[in-house]
């Protein structure tokens, strides 16, 4: 009896740890179970081909993208060769460019690279990267082999019409006759267009990076508090909206600008953009304008009061000779000779007066500005003093022939040099220069003398405008007029102490 219930002790105890082994056996098939659940999954989710095969090329697994990209069933792949399914072919990739991963992953027992292309109908171009993985266990020869492909095509053709739309959009920034920047939030400079380089003066390398400051300085345009409000707010207040501004060339010559704002904002990160015209040609224009529109308005009054003066210049002219005749008293002749003095001025001034309403009949024809400007020089030279006043000519050989009336601009020319020679009191030098200009001949006559003021040179071409006591005003009206009507410019920059320049441009013959 006590043998058999040791005997059943002992078999209750097997058993009991034949079910605790079977236990962890059914634990461990269970977690097999999740882990190839877990495996297959990752295997059919992710989202590049996947291929398992052996060293004779027989498919052994493919997952989910796989079939769906060649429209196949698991089953009708399995057991097949890879290159029947994927290429239709009864041999290997091993021709031409399209090269089989396979051989060199097994000859290496490393992972293998290499790119195919798959030429479809029409457009239909694929380009592919397959990667070859060799299965290793220790030392042996790898049995399978694991091979992603990976599906470029979308890739390459973003990159592609990336690169065009870049291409494009640099040529339009490049061929843009207007300047383009961009700045950032810290007012550096991060895109400067050939057409700014050309404005401005600098080059790219010398601004990117660079604070907006050396371009427009806060004194003309103060961009800290526009950006700063604008980050604070995300009010765009002057968007859309032309911007009149000084702006600063290299060099430190100022110029004005029309300028136009707009932002864009990517990952957080704002960017503004700057379309800028230089207006210095426009603004000219417009002064140009003002300056006949005015001219023309006080040329019907000069007319006027110039018919008026005349006659009763002429009498009192008349009478005063009259009388002298019968005069004796020398106090009286003396006070009649002064008469006659102040009378001589006032037909000077009428006769100018005529000289500046009229309609310019030119007689124009194809000449040799150098030459006209040489006699100018000759005749100058001998009204005014060698031993005070000198006249350097520095003229170009090559303008050509200018279409101009000879005689009207040697009086322009003579009428300029004249009020350079009273603005230099204590002597100095003349300088007139020639050089080609676009469109003609520019002509440049400099004196020393102490320069007119900004606010002065607004005012200088309208009549009777004079900084001189005993000046009438008219004769750079009188010039302008002329030039003028050469179809040419005329316009003067000076600074207060180191002279004046006027610069002329007549239009080639």
């Amino acid at each position: 009896m006590n043998m058999e219930t040791e005997k059943t002790r002992q078999l209750m105890e097997e058993i009991t740890l034949l079910t605790e082994r079977l236990g962890r056996k059914e634990q461990e098939i269970e977690n097999l179970k999740m882990s190839n659940l877990f495996l297959e999954t990752l295997f059919d989710g992710i989202n590049e081909e996947i291929m398992v095969i052996d060293s004779n090329f027989i498919i052994q697994d493919v997952n989910r993208v796989f079939l769906e990209h060649y429209r196949v069933e698991k089953k009708d792949v399995l057991g097949q060769k890879c290159h029947k399914v994927t290429s239709g072919s009864d041999r290997p990739c091993g021709t031409g460019r399209q090269l089989c991963p396979l051989e060199e992953a097994k000859r290496t027992r490393k992972k293998v690279k290499i790119t195919h292309y798959h030429d479809g109908e029409g457009d239909d171009h694929r380009e592919l990267i397959r990667i070859m993985y060799p299965v290793v266990i220790q030392e042996e020869t790898p049995e399978y082999f694991v091979e992603i492909s990976r599906d470029l095509t979308d890739h390459r053709n973003l990159i592609k019409r990336l690169k065009a739309s870049q291409k494009k959009f640099r040529t339009i920034l490049d061929t843009a006759t207007d300047a383009i920047l961009s700045i950032d939030a810290d007012h550096k400079i991060v895109l400067f267009n050939n057409a700014a380089q050309r404005i401005f003066g600098y080059s790219r390398s010398d601004v990117l990076g660079k604070n907006l400051n050396m371009i427009v300085p806060l004194q003309y345009g103060d961009h800290y508090r526009f950006v700063k409000r604008f980050m604070e707010t995300k009010t765009p207040n002057v968007m859309g909206q032309t911007l009149s501004l000084t702006a600063l060339k290299k060099g430190g010559k100022k110029f004005p600008i029309e300028l136009g704002l707009s932002y864009h904002e990517t990952e957080g990160e704002i960017t503004f953009t700057a379309i800028i015209r230089d207006v210095t040609s426009q603004k000219q224009l417009e002064k140009k304008l003002l300056q006949s529109e005015r001219l023309a308005a006080v040329g019907q009054t000069v007319a006027h009061v110039a018919h008026e003066i005349k006659n009763p210049l002429m009498i009192i002219g008349g009478f005063s000779h009259q009388i002298k005749k019968s005069l004796t008293d020398a106090k009286s002749m003396q006070k009649l000779d002064m008469i006659f003095d102040e009378v001589n001025r006032l037909e000077k001034l009428v006769a100018n007066l005529g000289d500046f309403v009229k309609e310019y009949k030119l007689m124009k024809r194809p000449a040799d500005i150098n030459s006209v400007i040489l006699d100018v020089i000759k005749i100058m030279g001998d009204i005014y003093s060698p031993e005070k006043y000198g006249f350097v000519a520095d003229l170009a050989s090559n303008l050509g022939e200018t279409d101009c009336d000879p005689d009207k601009m040697k009086q322009v020319f003579m009428n300029i040099i004249a009020n350079g020679i009273q603005a230099m009191d204590d002597g100095g030098k003349i300088t007139i220069s020639t050089e080609k200009w676009s469109y003609g001949a520019e002509i440049r006559i400099r004196d020393e003398g102490i320069g007119i003021s900004e606010k002065e040179l607004d005012h200088i071409f309208e009549p009777f405008y004079t900084t001189r006591e005993r000046g009438s005003g008219l004769g750079l009206s009188i010039s302008y007029k002329i030039v003028e009507a050469h179809k040419g410019e005329i316009s003067a920059i000076s600074t207060p102490g180191e002279g004046t320049t006027f610069i002329i441009r007549l239009p080639a013959a």
